[in-house]
């Protein structure tokens, strides 16, 4: 920690302070007159700046935090690192900062978002369920916005707002926000008049954001009062630019008051779609993963383009900044948009919004340490449903003519995570004999395949440190062929109130759960400690075939490395953190060492594995 003194208070006096409360000193900056002391645990930390803080000859004491970006990466092989998109990818996030800026928050339940829209589609869409506040269906007056509700609502209020868990294809720009579903009109189009109402009504309950993905070439006294009129209560409006590729403006995205997007490619430049210009305030990202209410007849989850999708990631990424301070005005989160906007390579006032950076000019940062990549979801085997769109977990026997899909689990640390590495390894019926089949993001199963078993391993990076992981063991491939359906034409990249997308992917069929085999399961426990004689600690360690998971727990240390290697020396994995290190493989039968290095202090190493 950091402790300041008060003026006299001379290094002999600050010296016996901090013996009598157990700390010793690390080093001083005499041009900040602060001293900074470590103590031998955190409960003494504790103890001990309490007692400091109680102290006369005390200033202040604080926590010497460790300030550093951190990523998160969902568990859903559409969210890309620098190294790898599925399906497209939901590459917005990225682009934008977002995942990073989810550090600093997620949203609050307190900030709602106004989707003002064709309403919403929600059944079997789970990540819906609890996101949404209140409805109005201006269009009746009526609190149902779901009976003939539109396609394109959904697919809006989903970039907004959906809710994360991890689980495919999920996750709006602010998942923690709640979202107001004001329907105002059909996927045919929607009269000015009731998004005028709509807009009205959402300023009177609640909303601090809203969202309009529609406009008109033709601006409107009576919508440019109801933005007066919203705006002058607080709210912050965002609207789509449109999507005629041409510098004419479209209203209400170039009303006073509104907050006009305009779309970017995963290039950055312009998308091919969007409207510019100078009347047009922010560029965003189109081309998003969202929720679709019916893919070939189910629900699921795709990407979808237009500067309708560019709008709510605005709209999102405001309610990020509200959601912190929910004190600011609209006016304090607009400047903050627009003034720590990114350069594009044309015409709009601004530049393409940036998550992080507009936190950075309201003067929050990243709270999390530095730490190597820690993986918080085990990866996962997926299977294709229809090309790269559509894909679920392997649940069922794998068959001849599959696609397999690695997923890279859920990580944090420090940014930029890369997923580095994927190999997929082919054994025998039993898990043994394995060898490397390939390194693609997925592997088409082949008819020599049968019989056999499969896994893969994903090793993320950063400038930290590098992890690997493996994912659970298949069933033995069956012998039937069973290839995936062709895939069907791409989503519109440019839905419009006019027009809704054509449905793509196709879901999987309901999968049938199958018997594991049945196995039995040992936990090692070793405690040792790392100092100036014994800088490493090895373990051998006897296991059967299949999965093996090994936790380094530790205090003292600011990291440990974790290393696991065959009997012949040959390393297979390993893992550097600054608190627990965790270390997942799928393994032969036979003997195993693991390794920790890289500090001095006590630990603890348990290992769990089959017998």
């Amino acid at each position: 920690m950091i402790v300041s003194y008060k003026h006299g208070i001379g290094a002999a006096a600050a010296l016996k302070i901090e013996a009598d409360l157990g700390l010793h000193f690390v080093k001083g900056l005499p041009d900040l007159r602060v001293r900074v002391v470590e103590a031998g645990s955190i409960d003494q930390a504790k103890q001990a700046r309490a007692g400091l803080q109680g102290r006369p000859e005390v200033a202040y004491a604080e926590p010497d935090v460790i300030l550093a970006l951190q990523d998160n990466v969902p568990n859903d092989p559409s969210f890309p690192t620098p190294n790898s998109a599925i399906g497209g990818g939901a590459w917005g996030w990225t682009m934008t900062h977002t995942t990073q800026a989810w550090d600093i928050t997620t949203g609050s339940s307190s900030v709602v978002i106004a989707i003002l829209d064709t309403g919403l589609k929600p059944s079997g869409l789970a990540d819906f369920d609890g996101q949404v506040a209140s409805t109005w269906n201006v269009l009746n007056n009526t609190t149902d916005v779901t009976t003939n509700a539109g396609t394109h609502g959904t697919y809006v209020a989903g970039i907004a707002g959906l809710a994360i868990g991890n689980n495919l294809g999920n996750a709006g720009f602010c998942p923690g926000c709640r979202l107001m579903i004001v329907r105002v009109g059909t996927d045919g189009g929607i009269y000015l008049s009731d998004a005028a109402a709509g807009l009205t009504w959402a300023a009177d309950h609640g909303a601090r954001i809203a969202n309009m993905s529609f406009g008109s070439t033709s601006d409107s006294t009576t919508l440019q009062t109801a933005i007066s009129y919203a705006h002058g209560k607080g709210m912050v409006i965002a609207a789509a630019a449109g999507n005629a590729n041409c510098d004419c403006p479209t209203y209400p995205a170039a009303d006073p008051g509104v907050i006009g997007v305009a779309g970017v490619s995963n290039s950055g430049s312009k998308a091919g779609d969007s409207n510019f210009g100078s009347w047009v305030a922010l560029a965003a990202p189109e081309g998003n993963m969202t929720a679709w209410p019916s893919i070939n007849g189910a629900p699921g989850y795709a990407p979808i383009g237009g500067t309708s999708s560019a709008s709510p990631v605005v709209a999102g990424i405001a309610g990020l900044l509200l959601s912190k301070n929910a004190s600011l005005t609209n006016t304090q989160v607009e400047q903050a948009l627009e003034s720590s906007a990114q350069p594009v390579n044309f015409s709009v006032q601004h530049g393409r919004v940036d998550a992080l950076a507009a936190f950075s000019s309201l003067g929050f940062s990243d709270p999390q340490p530095a730490s190597a990549p820690v993986n918080t979801v085990r990866p996962q085997m997926l299977v294709e449903t229809n090309g790269d769109w559509n894909y679920q977990p392997l649940t069922a026997v794998p068959q001849v003519g599959q696609v397999l899909l690695r997923d890279q689990g859920a990580w944090t640390g420090s940014a930029p995570l890369i997923v580095a590495g994927v190999s997929w390894e082919r054994c025998d019926a039993s898990g043994a004999n394995c060898a490397l089949a390939s390194t693609a993001p997925r592997y088409a199963i082949q008819a020599t395949d049968a019989g056999s078993t499969f896994y893969f391993v994903v090793t993320v990076t950063n400038a930290v440190g590098s992890t690997t992981i493996a994912s659970g063991l298949s069933s033995s491939v069956g012998a039937t062929s069973s290839s995936s359906p062709s895939p069907s034409p791409s989503p519109s990249p440019s839905p419009s109130p006019s027009a809704s997308p054509s449905p793509s992917p196709t879901p999987a069929p309901s999968p049938s759960p199958f018997p594991g085999p049945a196995t039995s399961t040992q936990t090692l426990a070793f405690s040792s400690s790392l100092n100036a004689g014994n800088p490493i600690r090895s373990f051998t360690v006897t296991v059967g075939s299949g999965s093996a998971h090994a936790q380094l727990s530790f205090t003292k240390c600011s990291s440990l490395s974790l290393t696991l290697a065959n009997s012949s020396g040959t390393t297979l994995a390993t893992a550097t953190a600054p608190s627990a290190v965790v270390l997942d493989a799928t393994l032969a039968s036979g003997n195993y060492v693991y390794t920790v290095t890289g500090g001095k202090c006590s630990f603890t190493l348990d290992v769990t594995a089959q017998k």
